[in-house]
């Protein structure tokens, strides 16, 4: 089977699809802890640095997915930072049970957010690449 296909089918049994960046060090720690913990096979991880065409495909740009995570959950809608790292939790054991609490909890969501963003901003001067521009 060719590689597209296996893609595909792998796709297409995921529940939710996540594009993050296999070149960055401190997001290598928390995905492929996911990663681990994804024994069911609900999630299509996509390496940005290594499949422009899945991004083309998704009608996102290189530099979008640098500046945020981007997740397309289950009801094929694209979600982005906080919001997009909850649709994976959803999928994980142990994380799953993180979704409600920010979900609920008041002002939870919105800190994360800004925490997420902050943490955005400077994640590739922390890693020693330089910002992508427009």
């Amino acid at each position: 089977m060719a590689t597209s296909s296996l893609l595909n089918t792998k796709a297409s049994s995921s529940k939710v699809t996540c594009f993050h960046d296999g070149e960055c060090p401190l997001c290598n720690l928390e995905i492929n802890a996911m990663k681990k913990l994804d024994k069911a096979g609900n999630i299509h991880w996509v390496d940005i640095s290594n499949d422009k065409a899945a991004l083309a495909k998704a009608g996102l740009t290189y530099k979008q997915t640098m500046d945020r995570m981007h997740v397309i959950d289950d009801n094929q809608q694209l979600q982005t930072g906080v919001l997009g790292f909850l649709q994976l939790w959803k999928q994980l054991p142990y994380y799953r049970r993180l979704a409600p609490i920010v979900e609920k909890v008041p002002l939870l969501l919105p800190l994360l957010e800004l925490l997420y963003r902050i943490f955005a901003h400077y994640r590739l001067p922390m890693t020693g690449k330089k910002r992508i521009k427009d």
